[in-house]
């Protein structure tokens, strides 16, 4: 097998990762990849001169690749775009923006999400987007996608995680190459008059145009949020209690129009237009044919990222599968990937991205192997054998990786898939027969209820599966040294399935060292530590000792049911918890905590190394007791009002104490 391919792309994207670890200036990445240029250029014009290309041209084109990698992510970081909005903005300055209205996101509690695009800020020419919250009011219509508006308001980092092991949500949106959000209740807004066209707006019209046909067909809340995610891309209606049910059933991955609808796509379309491999240039005729069948999905999708990849990716599969080599699929799914990551480097993060390969990768390379392990004697035998190894080959290619970003396993992912898969495909076609009929407004009332009743079976079949929860495995905690140390595993064993000898023995063993290795140095690390934690309106404080967590808290509820800690016992692999109630003076290997609640009674002594906990905003005389002790820092928890946060920072400055507030600086943790 040619595995140039694979590894030049293997190379970018390690380029691409330092990329944004190193975050150079555009000049200095741009001298990074001057060097290997000219090692390149050299080693080529060497290479001519010989039969066959030596060691040093190989290296000098994996150089390349790799530096880059790191020049096109500089390319990417908004330090190094003049025109930016951030480049544009001062810290204090509220700024006058124009924005286009690009993408509506899932609702919270109390606000409308929206990505914006930044047209100009005060009155020059910018670009870059934005999250755009606005106050729900069922008297107002949310945002439509194309809408211009011009907003004087505050630009705001989006917050950060205060709590260790909580969701990033700023993260999350830098991947989406969000930076700032801003909120229409802190400023004043007016819609313009001229709206955005294009490829992106129409199709966003023409699923408008399908939701409004369907819901004059008395199509149910439930259903049409479902026929919205299957065919539509768009996941914002699916209430919550679906959404869990999909995903503890073991198929979440059937609510997002990704690389499963888009793969079953491209194996109907190969089928429907076999019949023109019969006429010369036939293969090249269906070739074309299936790719603009792909991207029109895709722009009717919205082109959303996961669609855009999954259709580029299966774009050059569908090149692969009419060359009829698995080698040939396999180097096409690594050219697509690094076409993609040339295109958008920050997508190397993305958990879907990551995910959709992976799953692709392991059923090309895994499923051959699988399906000669049993041949069944009839058709009907063959079709589900075939169907269970893709569902084995895919889970085994993202269940690291799954582990690491949700920390579930369903047992039961095998038979959501035997009773839902050999049925999506008709879910699909029919769906899009019904939305034709429709839109056309010549649907039978007949076919309307035939596959409404469809999609409510497919609920309840996922609700059934879904209830059966003592094979719904959470809260299982897996860290990164752990991924890589199970991908490296899979790998070897991969190699050591497809061709058995003793070399490849040794180095399956050696990889089961290395698993080892990971999961005895883990014990070990697991450090005693105090932590304060940051909740509203309350005092939470966690002392851990190995495997357990003691917690002492003034909380309402019990503390096993806060959601913070149930992140920090999963991610940091903890068996137990124990409710205390608060106390004045902790220790921890040394430390002292004093802690001041609502009362305000300070202790008669105190040691010299102490640091200060105030909770409950006590009523004190902060020069008072600065007078009397000299703590080494002052901590504020969530649980004081603002107010007295202010006035006890200005303190603290005044006497030369550090000053440490939850709210602003995450939770307080003493190892």
């Amino acid at each position: 097998m040619n595995t140039a391919i694979i590894r030049l792309t293997l190379l970018l994207l390690l380029g691409i990762w330092s990329g944004f670890f190193l975050e150079l200036p555009l000049k200095m990445a741009f001298l990074t990849l001057l060097p290997g240029l000219t090692l390149f250029f050299i080693a080529y014009f060497r290479a001519r001169k010989l039969l066959f290309p030596d060691l040093f041209f190989g290296s000098s084109v994996l150089l390349l690749f790799f530096l880059l990698g790191i020049f096109v992510t500089s390319l990417h970081l908004p330090q190094n775009q003049p025109n930016h909005y951030l480049n544009k903005i001062s810290s204090e300055e509220i700024p006058l923006l124009k924005l286009s209205i690009k993408e509506s996101l899932k609702p919270d509690l109390y606000s409308m999400k929206f990505i914006a695009e930044v047209e100009a800020v005060n009155r020059e020419t910018s670009y870059g987007k934005l999250l755009l919250l606005t106050p729900k009011d069922s008297l107002k219509k949310p945002f439509l996608e194309g809408e211009k508006i011009m907003l004087s308001a505050p630009l705001d980092p989006i917050a950060a995680p205060l709590n260790p092991h909580q969701f990033d949500y700023s993260a999350f949106m830098s991947r989406k190459d969000v930076w700032r959000q801003s909120d229409s209740r802190k400023g004043t807004y007016i819609k313009l008059s001229d709206h955005n066209s294009g490829v992106r707006i129409a199709a966003a019209n023409f699923r408008k145009k399908i939701t409004h046909a369907l819901e004059e067909n008395n199509f149910g809340k439930d259903e049409l949020s479902l026929v919205q995610a299957l065919l539509l891309g768009q996941k914002q209606d699916i209430s919550a209690e679906t959404y869990n049910n999909f995903a503890a059933a073991g198929a979440i991955h059937i609510l997002a129009v990704s690389g499963l609808h888009v793969g079953i796509i491209l194996l109907l379309l190969h089928q429907i237009f076999k019949p023109l491999e019969r006429f010369k240039k036939g293969k090249l005729i269906k070739t074309l044919i299936v790719i603009l069948c792909l991207w029109g999905f895709a722009i009717l999708a919205g082109l959303s990222p996961s669609v855009v990849r999954a259709v580029t990716m299966f774009s050059f599969l569908a090149v692969g599968m009419e060359i009829n080599r698995r080698t040939s699929a396999l180097n096409s799914i690594f050219l697509s990937l690094m076409l993609l990551l040339l295109i958008k480097p920050q997508w190397i993060f993305e958990v879907g991205f990551q995910l959709s390969y992976l799953a692709v990768l392991s059923i090309i390379l895994f499923q051959p192997l699988l399906h000669r392990l049993y041949s069944p004697s009839n058709r009907i035998g063959k079709y589900f054998w075939d169907l269970l190894t893709v569902t084995i080959a895919a889970q085994v290619g993202v269940l690291p990786l799954s582990l690491y970003y949700f920390h579930q396993f369903p047992g039961l992912f095998f038979l959501s898939n035997l009773l839902i898969l050999p049925f999506l495909g008709l879910i699909l076609i029919l769906g899009v027969l019904v939305i034709f009929l429709a839109l056309l407004d010549i649907l039978p009332s007949f076919l309307a209820e035939a596959y409404e009743r469809i999609i409510e079976t497919l609920i309840e079949t996922v609700n059934w599966i879904a209830g059966h929860e003592q094979f719904l495995f959470r809260d299982i905690s897996f860290n990164l040294s752990e991924v890589l140390s199970w991908y490296f595993f899979f790998f070897l064993v991969f190699l050591l399935w497809r061709s058995f000898n003793y070399r490849r023995i040794i180095a399956v063993l050696f990889s089961v060292l290395v698993l080892q290795s990971v999961y005895i140095t883990s014990e070990f690390q697991k450090g005693d530590r105090l932590i304060i934690f940051h909740k509203s309106r309350s005092s939470v404080i966690g002392l851990k000792e190995k495997s357990k967590l003691e917690v002492y808290h003034d909380l309402k509820v019990p503390a096993e049911d806060l959601k913070l800690l149930q992140n920090y016992m999963v991610g940091e692999d903890l068996s137990g918890i124990e409710e205390r109630p608060m106390k004045n003076i902790y220790l921890q290997k040394g430390h002292f905590l004093m802690v001041i609640d609502s009362s305000g009674i300070l202790p008669q002594e105190t040691p010299s190394n102490v640091k200060l906990l105030l909770t409950g905003s006590p009523r004190l005389n902060l020069e008072r007791v600065l007078s009397t002790y000299t703590p080494m820092v002052i901590i504020a928890d969530g649980s004081n009002y603002p107010s007295f946060i202010k006035k006890w920072k200005e303190t603290a400055i005044e006497n030369h104490i550090p000053f440490y507030y939850t709210g602003r600086d995450g939770a307080y943790i003493i190892e």
